[in-house]
């Protein structure tokens, strides 16, 4: 049956668009501190904002991205503990799951359609159903 190998990990560095810039592994290398995302990846600083929900703790908002090529740039996002106004002033909204505590980051994400924003909805519900809100 031949020699019984355990698979190797894989050696690629984990790779990551923040707020402030990409990082490799946990490290941002210094040459790209003023570089501009990815061509396709949305840019955190240049976004609509088409519609926006505040339940409680919760916010849903659509977004739209115009350099993002996916989905012509829009996403739905679920964020917690932010209100729009929070959100708006942080200047930057990334799309992405990251922890940095001086941004808010989604804690979910859903199909950016009609059908995706009443996913974000019955989510919040539940959600705060679940907190007895």
């Amino acid at each position: 049956m031949g020699i019984h190998k355990k698979p190797s990990e894989s050696r690629t560095p984990r790779r990551a668009w923040y707020p402030s810039g990409p990082w490799i592994d946990g490290i941002r290398p210094a040459e790209a501190i003023n570089n501009d995302p990815p061509t396709g990846n949305p840019d955190p600083a240049k976004y609509e904002i088409l519609k926006a929900e505040e339940a409680g703790d919760y916010l849903v908002v659509k977004l739209k991205y115009p350099n993002c090529t996916n989905f012509e740039g829009n996403k739905v996002l679920v964020f917690k503990g932010v209100n729009l106004l929070t959100l708006i002033n942080q200047k930057l909204i990334d799309p992405h799951f990251f922890k940095d505590s001086r941004y808010a980051a989604p804690i979910a994400r859903f199909i950016p359609t009609e059908e995706g924003w009443k996913m974000a909805q019955v989510f919040v519900a539940g959600m705060r159903t679940m907190e007895g809100k």
